[in-house]
């Protein structure tokens, strides 16, 4: 739909970049607010927020199509980005409260997938659903419909969760753990371990270019093509979610993933294979990359932490997708021949950077750690201390001369991190206005 938006709005390459990057740019800081509240008030208040950010701002993209209303359709992105970057922090933090321990990586595995199957659908239904209605609005407006059905299944789930029995302590904890009210304090971002700071390295590199490399395709045939990508994933990652639960080897993952989207964009620029063998290489990539790295946060954060972590992790993948969104526009209107060799240049740069971000990952886990993110499901229970919060785990270390790897220390290095989290948001923020306001 790339040409057609250019067309109806009369927009440059680089304007549909920032068309694009609405979504991840307000999620360069909000997941973290997201987050936050998600382990303060629980996740009911939080998914129904979500849930009515996401179909307004949807409804808004559709009405938009009517106009050829570009603010319109920048404001309502910006709507729909607010709610589906914490919407995915609520899922997730819902499924590490009831699943922690026992089958995570598959249940987290699972959502993924189903996102993927959505994402495969409508990459490839809806250019023929604007030529089969001859008019391209009608896409959207079919977004904007499932938008409304998720909102009502949304609060079917409210009302189960208010209704479920009860009949063990265990499932009692894990209840009031989602529909609790809690307070959240700022020094526990201090307790963030370099592990953590290495997968959000690995996700702002993978995870901001997988969506920016996907929608940079221009016309039906390109769009059909990227849409493979998306086949894969439906079918491996459960069995991957599985697989991490039974054997771990998260790290692994973490580098295949690097390694497969390397091969795929060195073989769609520098081989002439057909584009379909580079693409299906690439959905091994998205296979391996999110099962790994999403199923990693809850295995080294406490539930206290969970949400903040996962937003933590969101922000830092659309801080990247923002940046590469407009980079990627930039480098192609240079290009005499509005080309796609300096883009996938580009890409092989980020995929190599992320192959090495999980080498040290895997290092630091095997000398640090203790193999804590490559352990299987029944390992991690039998090393469970059950330390759920920042404050047990900090009395535990300090009567402890036997030190977990799981349970958490104060580290000075997470002023650096964050500091330079706040530069990469910035400076999203600061080329988002450039091509917004002038």
């Amino acid at each position: 739909m790339k040409n057609t938006i250019k067309q109806e709005f009369g927009i440059t390459n680089s304007q549909y970049g920032v068309i694009q990057s609405t979504v991840s740019i307000v999620n360069t800081v909000l997941p973290v607010i997201g987050g936050i509240f998600v382990d303060a008030f629980g996740t009911v208040p939080g998914s129904i927020i979500t849930t009515v950010l996401i179909t307004s701002g949807n409804t808004l993209v559709a009405i938009s199509t009517s106009s050829a209303s570009l603010p319109m359709m920048i404001f309502g992105r910006i709507l729909y980005g607010i709610g589906s970057g914490t919407v995915v922090i609520v899922q997730e933090t819902i499924l590490s409260q009831w699943f922690k321990g026992r089958s995570l990586a598959a249940v987290m595995a699972l959502l993924l997938t189903v996102s993927r199957l959505a994402s495969f659908m409508a990459q490839a239904t809806v250019v023929p659903i604007a030529n089969w209605t001859g008019w391209y609005g009608y896409g959207f407006w079919f977004s904007a419909f499932l938008c409304m059905i998720s909102f009502f299944f949304n609060l079917v789930y409210i009302g189960l969760l208010r209704t479920v029995d009860m009949p063990s302590n265990g499932c009692q904890r894990q209840v009031k753990a989602i529909e609790r009210k809690k307070s959240f304090r700022w020094h526990k971002l201090m307790y963030l371990p370099h592990s953590f700071w290495l997968i959000a390295a690995m996700e702002f590199l993978l995870g901001g270019s997988w969506g920016c490399f996907l929608h940079i395709n221009s016309d039906a045939h390109a769009a059909a093509t990227a849409s493979t990508a998306q086949i894969l994933p439906v079918l491996l990652m459960p069995f991957l979610g599985i697989c991490l639960d039974k054997y771990g080897k998260r790290t692994w993952m973490m580098i295949g993933s690097g390694i497969c989207m390397l091969v795929s964009l060195l073989l769609l620029d520098f081989t002439s294979m057909p584009p379909v063998v580079g693409m299906l290489i690439f959905s091994i990539s998205l296979s391996l990359g999110p099962v790994g790295l999403v199923s990693s946060v809850p295995i080294i954060l406490p539930l206290s932490l969970v949400g903040t972590g996962m937003g933590l992790i969101k922000s830092g993948t659309n801080i990247g997708a923002s940046l590469f969104d407009i980079t990627t526009g930039l480098i192609q209107d240079a290009d005499p021949h509005k080309g796609y060799s300096g883009v996938i240049l580009f890409f092989i740069v980020i995929a190599a950077l992320a192959i090495v971000a999980g080498i040290v990952l895997c290092i630091l886990d095997y000398s640090i750690y203790n193999r804590l993110l490559d352990r299987s499901a029944r390992e991690a229970m039998r090393a469970d201390d059950g330390d759920d919060d920042i404050e047990q785990s900090k009395l535990l270390n300090n009567n402890n001369n036997h030190q977990n790897p799981s349970q958490l220390k104060k580290l000075k290095a997470n002023w650096f991190y964050g500091g330079l989290y706040i530069v990469l948001a910035a400076t999203s923020w600061i080329l988002f206005a450039k091509f917004i306001l002038f």
